[in-house]
């Protein structure tokens, strides 16, 4: 069985934080691959900033030469509410030789409850999380004794966070990879409003 990590997210924009939390979890867990997955339209958030393409170019650019990272439109070219159990389960179909690990930031860890299906998303893989700051979050036990926590090293970093700087004119280096800051510059993204 082919061992799979999927990292899903607005990416709006795809930030150092998510790469990091890929690559460590890779690692810990010997993944044969990640796979980054734009949301087309998240539940969670009432819009995007950057258009859909333009968070897939990003996250192309984020992880382009990284061994065993790739990106996936699977919800960028489904109608309708990006719910991740519905990309689950149109994963499962597609690669039913495949063993799938859902990677999440601690952030998320306390939301989950709140997601479509939370218990139909750990039917269908191994939810894993970093440890340092789930420990300490509001989880519903029972989703909780379902997650795989491991040890990742304490990133703070936040798209909204990223987008705000890049709107006051404020520096972003080391936050997002240099291919995606140069992007964002050239295609004006996450401009001042005047």
């Amino acid at each position: 069985m082919r061992r799979v990590g999927l990292i899903g997210g607005t990416f709006d924009p795809i930030h150092n934080g998510h790469v990091l939390l890929a690559l460590f979890t890779r690692e810990t867990l010997a993944l044969d691959e990640v796979v980054f997955i734009p949301a087309a339209d998240p539940p969670h958030k009432d819009s995007t900033h950057a258009q859909a393409d333009q968070r897939m170019d990003m996250v192309e650019m984020a992880i382009a030469g990284v061994d065993g990272f790739s990106a996936s439109r699977i919800e960028l070219d489904r109608p309708g509410k990006s719910y991740t159990v519905d990309t689950l389960r149109q994963l499962h179909a597609d690669y039913p030789q495949s063993t799938f690990f859902l990677i999440i930031g601690s952030d998320n860890v306390a939301q989950m409850s709140t997601w479509h299906d939370p218990f139909g998303i750990m039917d269908l893989c191994t939810v894993v999380a970093g440890k340092r700051l789930a420990e300490d979050a509001d989880v519903d036990p029972a989703l909780a004794s379902r997650m795989r926590f491991i040890d990742t090293p304490l990133i703070e970093l936040s798209s909204t966070h990223i987008r705000q700087r890049l709107q006051d004119g404020l520096a972003v280096r080391g936050m997002i990879p240099d291919s995606v800051e140069c992007y964002i510059g050239v295609k004006g993204i996450y401009k001042p409003c005047i």
